[in-house]
């Protein structure tokens, strides 16, 4: 338009006359029907691509419609949810304010603990100490106690010892109080031993025969009891040392002191005893030695 409008002020048009502008009408028509056309087309590319766009905005608007019905539910769970959540966090707050006390309250426990802890690691570490004292105590007691037993086993040894000793020694004593007795009997002749006792003889056709020898350590005399009471009996000793042959005399019914009994006299050595009586007669005999 500008340019039709510069035509028509245009010196040159206004020598020509009066074709020029109708020229130039047609030509402005042409150029604003070309203009028109190409702005109609222009438009309506413009428009087919609203219209698409528009189409596509429409969809993507329900989609977001239908995003925001769907973000809205969710918000509203998520709203429930966050209600709830922080209904939870007031109960989890509260808990935290007790638990929190609670802590405190068990730090000044654990606090009042530590305190009895190194009390208690301190008597610990006392009695560690007492122990150890003691245990070193007990050693050397167990050292005195083996050696104490040590001793006792040789003082227990040394007792048996001694009291084998004095068991000895009491038989010793003993031996020798015999003895003394014994030593105090023969003095008074208060010692005596039976030789023979109640032995039955019977008498041979020699009318007499030998009925006992033994050794007599001590002078004394023996005595032979007969139950026979026959006028014949007699006996006789003989000394092996001081004589080899003995005989028999009737005059040594001197000692007899009964009509059962003899005594002769025997001095130390080997005695032989002889018996008489009537032959074939029996009788029982009993030879007793006195020192």
């Amino acid at each position: 338009m500008r340019f039709a409008m510069q035509v028509a002020n245009s010196p040159v048009n206004e020598k020509k006359g009066g074709k020029l502008p109708l020229v130039a009408l047609v030509v402005v028509v042409i150029i604003l029907s070309a203009g028109f056309g190409y702005y109609y087309l222009q438009a309506s590319t413009q428009i087919s691509n609203l219209n698409s766009q528009n189409s596509i905005l429409t969809g993507k608007l329900s989609t977001a419609n239908s995003n925001l019905a769907a973000d809205q539910n969710q918000i509203s769970l998520l709203n429930g949810n966050i209600s709830s959540l922080q209904s939870t966090i007031s109960v989890n707050n509260q808990n935290i304010a007790s638990l929190r006390a609670s802590v405190q309250s068990d730090n000044t426990s654990i606090g009042s603990l530590n305190t009895k802890v190194l009390a208690l690691n301190e008597n610990i570490s006392e009695l560690k100490g007492n122990l150890d004292a003691e245990k070193s105590q007990v050693s050397n007691l167990n050292t005195q106690i083996s050696q104490l037993q040590s001793n006792e086993t040789s003082d227990i040894q040394q007792i048996s010892q001694l009291q084998g000793q004095v068991n000895t020694d009491k038989t010793n004593l003993n031996t020798l109080q015999g003895q003394v007795t014994s030593l105090n009997g023969i003095t008074s002749m208060s010692e005596k031993t039976f030789e023979l006792t109640s032995k039955q003889v019977s008498i041979p056709q020699n009318g007499f025969l030998s009925v006992l020898n033994f050794t007599a350590s001590y002078p004394g005399y023996i005595l032979i009891s007969s139950t026979s009471t026959g006028n014949s009996t007699f006996a006789e000793s003989a000394d092996q040392v001081t004589s080899t042959e003995f005989s028999v005399t009737t005059t040594l019914f001197i000692f007899s002191y009964s009509t059962t009994s003899v005594i002769l006299p025997v001095g130390p050595g080997q005695i032989y005893v002889y018996y008489g009586d009537h032959p074939g007669s029996t009788t029982n005999l009993t030879i007793t030695y006195y020192y």
